[in-house]
């Protein structure tokens, strides 16, 4: 400022050098705040390395998975060793801030030394300037006074005057040579201000360019190493998808069937089988022997799974052998080229003749019989089916509520039997 004792030029210097330093411990701070992200994401991504197993997983899926997991560890590898080096880049960075911070202090020491010097000596020049001119003055008046006295005053009292008019002068001149003294000292301390204070602005300058290029420098380290992580995160995603590129379904289904398979033949079903030699519910026109009497039924109260779908009423039915009480069913194809597994068939009933009932002839439901193709009836347990075609013993053709459809003839008995 025009003030002489001013300071605010200096004190803005002094305030762009704080500001430049809190920026350093900004940077500083967020660089420490991001090292710790760093870090405990590659604490997560360890953890979860560690927590996850193979789940069960086999064939190539297993391979990649197993792959993805050794990547992810690797990951976190890359981000460890990305917080450890934006930990060192903020360490540089608050050892530049201190340097800064402790040279910037040594030059404001130096600039106030001048400064309260300059401000000293101008308080003292200002007093001595006051007393100079109240010197002055008192000096005028005294002559003045003696000048008038010595027209109408005694010869004493003029010699009075006078020699007051010559003391004051005296004092005047004194005061004028301090009043001097103080502004030669007052201009050597300005020069000597001036050279701190320029001396001090070409120290800061050099010390905010200095600052400036080394954040600039650490900015763009920072930037390098996001670069450097994103490329090398990348390099291990592409490891994680050429493991991924080589899955194939088809072939861990084809390893898990070939690895875990339990059997080729499917079990047999239960069916019924009447106490009664005849197949009827009345004991009075056979004789029973204790031993017929005591066998016991192979009934199950649930029955088993019903064979494969087929793709017709008609042309579908297996064509199975029906005369011998046990005979093996294999190797009957489905309309997809399937095959059925082999099933060991058995009569449902003891008597040597066909079951009371035929075509034409309405049966009731047994169990119930969720079908296994759309060509195949529903049965629930009481409902009736008219029988439409017996092509083996096994499966026959019927109609049920107006559907015309295949069914398991062990799931249906006789209404005589009811």
């Amino acid at each position: 400022g025009a003030e002489f004792c001013s300071t605010q030029g200096f004190e803005t210097l002094l305030t762009r050098m704080k500001e430049g330093s809190n920026m350093c411990k900004e940077l500083e701070d967020f660089l420490k705040h991001r090292a710790k992200a760093e870090e405990e994401y590659s604490k997560t991504l360890q953890k979860m390395v560690k927590s996850t197993g193979d789940g069960g997983e086999i064939g190539i899926l297993r391979n990649a998975w197993d792959t993805v997991r050794k990547e992810t560890d690797h990951l976190a590898t890359v981000h460890t060793t990305m917080s450890q080096s934006l930990l060192k880049e903020a360490e540089d960075i608050r050892g530049f801030r201190k340097l800064q911070e402790q040279h910037r202090k040594e030059i404001e020491e130096d600039n106030m030394k001048y400064t309260r010097l300059k401000r000293d000596l101008y308080k003292k020049t200002m007093d001595a300037k006051r007393s100079y001119e109240q010197k002055c003055k008192e000096a005028d008046g005294a002559e003045n006074a003696y000048s008038t006295s010595r027209v109408t005053a005694q010869q004493k009292e003029i010699d009075k005057l006078k020699k007051k008019a010559s003391g004051a002068r005296q004092q005047a001149e004194q005061a004028d040579t301090a009043y001097k003294s103080c502004v030669e000292g007052l201009e050597q301390s300005r020069i000597s201000w001036e050279k701190s204070h320029a001396h001090s602005c070409q120290v800061f300058q050099k010390m905010e360019e200095e600052r400036i290029m080394f954040l600039r420098d650490k900015l763009w380290v920072h930037s390098n190493l996001g670069s450097m992580i994103c490329v090398q995160n990348d390099e291990h995603y592409e490891d994680m998808r050429k493991a991924l590129e080589h899955c194939d379904q088809h072939k861990d289904v084809s390893l898990f069937v070939n690895t875990k398979k339990t059997g080729t033949q499917r079990p047999a079903p239960v069916v019924y089988e009447s106490y009664y030699p005849d197949g009827t519910k009345s004991a009075k026109k056979f004789a029973v022997s204790p031993l017929h009497r005591d066998r016991p039924s192979t009934m199950s109260s649930r029955p088993p799974e019903p064979l494969p779908q087929v793709a017709s009423a008609a042309s579908a039915v297996p064509n199975l052998p029906t005369k011998d009480k046990h005979r093996s069913i294999s190797a009957n194809k489905y309309p997809d080229g399937g095959a059925y597994a082999s099933v060991q068939e058995t009569r449902r009933y003891s008597s040597p003749t066909s079951p009371p009932f035929g075509e034409g002839d309405t049966v009731k439901v047994a169990f119930d019989y969720d079908p296994q193709g759309h060509q195949e009836l529903t049965l629930r347990r009481g409902c009736h089916i008219r029988v439409l075609k017996r092509e083996n013993d096994l499966w026959w053709q019927g109609e049920m509520d107006g559907k015309i459809g295949v069914f398991p003839s062990s799931y249906v008995e006789p209404i005589s039997l009811i």
